[in-house]
């Protein structure tokens, strides 16, 4: 339920910093503060029964002057602090984050390889996906040692999988899998 809820209250906040044509301020904003909510600790405090409202209201306030929030966020985030949803904050920003990419034709691509891949390589795949979707990749490339070789691309929950371990394992299964049938 809690992933709805924050869906909700991004695609809100959104639509009023289209409206203010703050979307680059707001998401910036959002960044830092989904930072500062990312212990599992913080969330679960928020969370807590023993919060009150006077509490949380003046967590939003301090944290709007400590980060120097916009009226538009800092407003926001008295509204998630008024509807006890501050420990939502986290699912809002990555929410808040997806539409964003999807209003400037940007998708975010995690590529896993086995290797340090070099910069055309890095580019190569990049363009490749860029000519599949149609849109701007933006990737996050993560070393993986346990893949053997290869590399494992991640785009909109579709997984390319070109590992050396796969491989492997596929070929493994054929084999074993023939034994079986003899």
């Amino acid at each position: 339920m809690s992933g709805r809820v924050a869906r909700r209250y991004a695609k809100a906040l959104f639509t009023l910093a289209r409206d203010a044509r703050a979307l680059d301020v707001v998401a910036g904003e959002l960044a830092g503060l989904r930072a500062a909510f990312a212990d599992p600790a913080t969330i679960a405090m928020l969370a807590s029964p023993a919060m009150t409202e006077t509490r949380l209201g003046d967590l939003a306030r301090n944290l709007s002057a400590q980060f120097q929030l916009s009226a538009l966020t800092a407003s926001f985030l008295g509204v998630l602090a008024d509807n006890r949803r501050l420990d939502q904050l986290a699912g809002v920003s990555d929410s808040y984050r997806d539409l964003y990419d999807r209003a400037l034709g940007r998708i975010r691509v995690t590529i896993r390889s086995a290797t340090p891949l070099d910069v055309v390589r890095q580019r190569e795949l990049v363009a490749a996906f860029e000519q599949r979707t149609g849109k701007t990749v933006l990737a996050t490339i993560i070393i993986d040692p346990e893949l053997l070789g290869g590399v494992i691309v991640e785009v909109e929950g579709k997984v390319f999988d070109g590992s050396v371990r796969t491989q492997l394992g596929r070929l493994a299964h054929e084999i074993t899998g023939a034994r079986i049938h003899l």
